[in-house]
């Protein structure tokens, strides 16, 4: 029966709140939603993990993936037993807990969580709660910090500089062009033909 198998619950990522009970030998996770548990998120590998069902309980595995698989904050290198309680992180985002209903006595999922099951994708939980349900860990979900927007750069001293330059450039230019032929002999001392000798 479903509720004597293990439970994978979603408390941080794409989809948090959602919980999916291991039925199979293998369960395979990852970006592709031909997986047993699909995680659509851009850093989680396609075939990112798997748990594996054996005699002495359900073991998580990293199948090679890009960014990693995490349990209770290290690095997996081999498949690790799991135990009630145990963190899982694929990537940097993703956090889901493993819980095995005989030690929490069985806690049910709230109604806006949502299980897995065998040739379903989703369906959602029953309402009820047991009144004896014991209280389990529930990290408080991962909020990525937004950075405060930048201010907008001030024109630096060269740019101004640069700036007034140019101003004074088309001044004299436009005061060049247009002044009288006068100014042009005073400018030159005389030098210039059609200037009078004085």
């Amino acid at each position: 029966m479903a509720d004597q198998n293990p439970l994978v619950v979603m408390r941080s990522g794409p989809i948090p709140g959602s919980s999916y009970f291991l039925e199979k030998d293998e369960v395979l996770l990852g970006r592709d939603l031909a997986n047993d548990i699909p995680v659509p998120d851009a850093e989680i590998s396609r075939r990112h993990a798997r748990f594996l069902r054996r005699a002495d309980g359900y073991y998580i595995e990293d199948l090679g993936s890009t960014n990693g698989t995490f349990l209770n904050g290290s690095r997996l290198t081999s498949p690790h037993l799991l135990r009630h309680g145990d963190l899982i992180t694929l990537a940097e985002n993703t956090v889901m807990s493993f819980e095995m209903p005989a030690a929490a006595a069985r806690v049910a999922p709230q109604p806006s969580q949502t299980v897995y099951e065998p040739g379903l994708y989703q369906v959602p939980t029953p309402a009820s709660q047991p009144a004896a349900a014991a209280q389990t860990f529930q990290p408080a979900p991962s909020v990525k910090p937004t950075a405060a927007p930048k201010p907008k750069k001030k024109m630096g001293w060269f740019a101004t500089f640069l700036l007034i330059l140019l101003i004074v450039m088309i001044v004299i230019g436009l005061v060049l062009l247009f002044m009288p032929a006068s100014w042009w002999c005073l400018i030159s001392f005389n030098s210039l033909t059609g200037c009078p000798i004085y």
